[in-house]
């Protein structure tokens, strides 16, 4: 009776594990050169009017870094390193947010505590993600997305893995050159 309990064990265990090695699922997210989907900004102060990300075009390139969820480690040194590199970013004119389900408030704290300085926006419901297919369970999945002054998509990563900050800049550095 114990080598069965011990065998069904080992087979509840494995199961889950051998899920993970499935292939993952169809990209559906914005293809390159593909208009970027809308959304909403809120304004930078409390009370102040909102943008949307269509109100950048002409102005700025936009990075969308959507992010599992604030706090936790790998995002805790993604958006202390971006904060770091914040002029970076700035000189090839790309202004980056970051996006998660976070509450607006743990956005804020997480922003001050990792000194990020770039926009953040709450997106609860995963209304925002689901248009880029970053959504997951209860969260965003790791998705960058680089989006020219024409609001086109002009360089993607949607496989779910945190990029360094120094290759994401020479990433990034390369597509803006050309």
């Amino acid at each position: 009776m114990k080598k069965l309990f011990m065998l069904m064990l080992v087979v509840a265990l494995a199961v889950p594990a051998f899920g993970q090695l499935a292939p993952a699922g169809p990209d559906n997210s914005p293809k390159i050169g593909d208009a970027a989907p809308d959304f909403q900004i809120p304004g930078p102060q409390r009370g102040a009017p909102p943008t949307n990300l269509k109100d950048l075009q002409g102005k700025k390139k936009v990075l969308l870094m959507f992010f599992p969820g604030a706090f936790t480690p790998g995002c805790t040194t993604e958006f202390t390193e971006a904060g770091q590199s914040f002029e970076k970013f700035a000189s090839m004119n790309i202004e980056m947010i970051g996006i998660s389900a976070d509450l607006p408030g743990a956005q804020a704290k997480f922003k001050e505590t990792v000194a990020a300085r770039n926009t953040f926006v709450s997106d609860r419901t995963l209304a925002i993600a689901q248009k880029y297919d970053a959504a997951a369970p209860n969260n965003a999945k790791r998705y960058y997305f680089l989006i020219d002054e024409s609001g086109k998509v002009m360089w993607k990563s949607t496989n779910n893995s945190l990029i360094p900050t120094d290759k994401l800049l020479t990433d990034l550095g390369t597509v803006v050159k050309n």
